[in-house]
């Protein structure tokens, strides 16, 4: 796992005492001071210890895809960056200022799936269940929420910054320390390299997993075909220069999935979650235009979620595609899959 990541040591004291608040947070959790919440269904929670970057939404829509079509599902996400508070569950009228950028691309890619946001889970997974019935229910980006105790912790880890070797914020990115990594029953190693060779992974699989019932997986990106934002205009040759739009924690996969297809690539990368605005759009249209004629904006499903509640005039939405991006299991998916129905069979029969 690539170690080549900046941790900054001036700001290491303060990582130190950020680390001991959020153990003896923990340890309250662990030894019942702090109460946490089990529920009479299968709870599979999806998450990081780190700030942003291993691809929570795509491996949510990677499970949901698996349980869908066999069982009620319901997904419920805290909802980063959306305008509201409380608990919301969307509907087809529902924008990004509503429920947030990921929610809104998830409920968009299952619009028959109920997909709710709320950022008190304990207060989410009860109105879903009112609601909804769900058989089961997907928590998004909550492995630190430890108000619940899911029946299933999935833990993800970014190939290119190993958790072992980086640091509390705000001298690194761990937002708890990696010892936590033993509250998961499953671990992926995400974004990895597709020529990534068994020997590699073994290794890695023996390094972060804490007991031998721990299984360790390993997905790497798969990029799709384009598609227009607006549904409609036609999908130009790949040859054709690209501008690189992006709100998202790590942009480098994308860069280099599109410099693979396209001979000129331009990019323009906003902070993660980034809550486009009138300036920035007309920063977009500047940018493209200093580009070659026929050129194309080329965005993510989640910048996409946030840019089709804009205003934009019709050139420049006929001229915006998106590059989905789903996880491929680089060995075993089989393995993963079973071991989340199996999960849900036994929960069943308990």
């Amino acid at each position: 796992m690539k170690t080549a990541f900046r941790i900054y040591n001036v700001l290491r004291p303060a990582g130190w005492l950020y680390g001991l608040i959020t153990s003896l947070r923990n340890r309250m959790y662990d030894h019942g001071m702090l109460k946490s919440v089990s529920f009479p269904i299968p709870v599979i929670c999806i998450g990081n210890i780190t700030v942003g970057g291993t691809g929570k939404t795509p491996h949510t829509e990677y499970i949901a895809t698996l349980l869908k079509d066999r069982m009620r599902i319901a997904i419920l996400s805290r909802g980063y960056g959306r305008h509201t508070k409380g608990f919301i569950l969307s509907d087809a009228q529902s924008d990004s200022s509503l429920i947030g950028d990921e929610p809104l691309q998830v409920k968009r890619r299952f619009p028959d799936v109920a997909v709710a946001v709320c950022e008190d889970r304990v207060t989410g997974i009860k109105r879903l269940t009112e609601l909804c019935a769900p058989q089961v229910i997907i928590l998004d980006d909550a492995y630190q929420h430890r108000k619940v105790t899911p029946s299933l912790n999935i833990l993800l880890v970014n190939y290119s910054r190993n958790i072992l070797q980086d640091a509390m914020l705000p001298a690194g990115r761990l937002r708890e320390s990696a010892n936590c990594r033993r509250r998961a029953q499953m671990i992926v190693v995400t974004k990895c390299p597709k020529d990534l060779s068994s020997h590699e992974m073994d290794d890695l699989a023996s390094t972060l997993a804490v007991s031998p019932e721990q299984k360790v997986f390993f997905t790497t990106l798969d990029y799709g075909s384009l598609y227009p934002l607006d549904g409609k205009s036609a999908v130009p040759s790949q040859d054709c220069p690209v501008l690189a739009l992006t709100g998202i924690a790590d942009p480098a996969p994308m860069e280099a999935q599109l410099r693979k297809s396209h001979k000129e690539v331009g990019m323009l990368s906003y902070p993660d979650h980034h809550d486009f605005s009138r300036n920035d759009i007309i920063e977009i249209e500047h940018s493209l235009q200093k580009m070659p004629q026929g050129s194309i904006i080329v965005t993510t499903a989640k910048d996409a979620a946030r840019l089709s509640g804009m205003d934009l005039n019709e050139d420049l939405k006929s001229r915006i595609f998106i590059l989905p991006v789903r996880p491929a299991f680089l060995r075993d998916a089989k393995g993963f899959d079973d071991t989340i129905l199996n999960h849900i069979e036994t929960f069943k029969q308990s």
